[in-house]
């Protein structure tokens, strides 16, 4: 999955459950300011963007640590550092 499909699809929401509109806005701007001034490509700037939202305390009061800290693993594991390798299997039996 692209780093802009697991935030709109995963962590946008996740956060508008528990943080409403207003302060989901304001978490992900912190949270993308880090992403345009990380160095590297999409995926590390992404990792980036999930360590920023880890530090912000008002997740971590919110969350707890260990909640933060799972929920962002989690969501690191949907956009894998390294591309994953696609097999296509086509029948030629025809």
């Amino acid at each position: 999955m692209d780093p802009e499909t697991c935030i709109e699809e995963h962590i946008e929401p996740a956060l508008l459950r528990d943080f409403g509109l207003s302060e989901t806005k304001s978490l992900l701007a912190t949270a993308t300011l880090a992403y345009v001034t990380a160095g590297g490509g999409k995926i590390r700037r992404y990792r980036a963007f999930l360590d920023s939202l880890a530090a912000n305390e008002r997740l971590l009061r919110k969350w707890g640590p260990e909640r933060v800290s799972r929920q962002c693993e989690e969501w690191k594991d949907l956009v894998p550092l390294e591309p994953q390798p696609v097999v296509v299997i086509k029948d030629t039996s025809s």
